[in-house]
């Protein structure tokens, strides 16, 4: 059973300086922090032990998301060049990769998620209709000839059970599932209006999906294809979700809200920095990463209340 969260057990551990407007934020499997700094076409990497950033490398035209492989590196989605820089372990930019598609004017217009089975790293381009599928495990990686088709993507998570792609496509108000093998569109969930961000629960078979255009979340049973809301307040921006299935959600209020995998409702509410967008969550520490593009700065949430 999960656990029901208290606002004594959550608090801001840490207020870490990055670039301008940062957006994106992925971890990797050791434990460093990646955020994408739209404002100053940077990646700031920050080592979680002193909780600093440790280096600020230059990457594509206004980088709006960031995705980690164990294996292949990190990727970052560029929506101002409509390319994805690759960068090696070392984080030193290895390839520039162009995903094509027509351009378009950022904000959110550009999304990646990396599937590291398969080795591919999938990029949407909204104003393009399209996904691009990237070959991860190739030297240099390569952008897979055809695209997966599909109207008006943005936010994207890949199912870590069968590998089913799902894309939230906001000018629509829906979420499309799409099947890895044939690359084709299997199903579509009505959600709320322009949703952006989503995670995936897959060992309970949810999807969380976050309604910027209203006040909830979107909470998808991945067996049955029901849907149902969780008021979170107006425009929630994006979303993660921890082992235990509990799902934190970045807020335009400035704060991230916690949705409890139990009882399905918002049980704690965190102040964090201006303007949050991209969240992440660290298994191991059991932190949570905010990027605040309003003020340059990523918010470390300690969730083990200090223990």
């Amino acid at each position: 059973m999960s656990k029901i969260f208290n606002a004594d057990e959550l608090r801001v551990m840490a207020t870490v300086p990055v670039g301008n407007r940062p957006t994106g934020v992925a971890v990797d499997v050791h434990g460093r922090v990646f955020v994408t700094n739209s404002g100053s076409n940077s990646l700031s990497v920050i080592d979680p032990s002193p909780g600093a950033t440790t280096a600020t490398v230059n990457v594509g035209f206004f980088p709006e998301s960031v995705a980690t492989d164990p294996q292949f590196g990190t990727f970052v989605a560029n929506s101002g060049d409509r390319t994805v820089s690759v960068l090696n372990r070392l984080n030193a930019v290895v390839s520039t990769l162009r995903v094509g598609g027509v351009p378009g004017l950022p904000p959110n217009m550009a999304r990646v998620a990396v599937d590291h089975i398969f080795s591919r790293a999938y990029v949407t381009n909204r104003s393009g209709d399209r996904v691009a599928i990237v070959r991860t495990s190739t030297v240099p990686p390569v952008v897979m000839p055809v695209p997966i088709d599909i109207p008006r993507p943005l936010g994207v998570a890949v199912d870590a059970v069968d590998h089913r792609l799902y894309v939230t496509q906001p000018d629509l108000g829906t979420v499309s599932a799409i099947d890895h093998g044939t690359l084709q569109k299997v199903a579509t969930f009505p959600v709320r209006e322009r949703p952006t961000g989503i995670a995936v629960d897959s060992p309970r078979r949810r999807l969380y999906v976050a309604d910027s255009g209203f006040t909830t979340v979107s909470v998808i049973d991945l067996t049955t294809g029901a849907v149902t809301d969780v008021d979170v307040g107006a425009h929630p921006v994006a979303v993660a979700v921890d082992p235990r299935g509990n799902a934190y959600v970045s807020h335009s209020s400035g704060s991230v809200k916690v949705i409890d995998a139990g009882s399905g409702t918002v049980t704690a509410t965190i102040p964090v920095g201006a303007k949050p967008e991209g969240v992440a969550f660290e298994p191991h520490t059991r932190r949570v990463y905010v990027a605040n593009s309003g003020d340059g700065t990523l918010s470390v949430l300690d969730l083990s209340g200090g223990h």
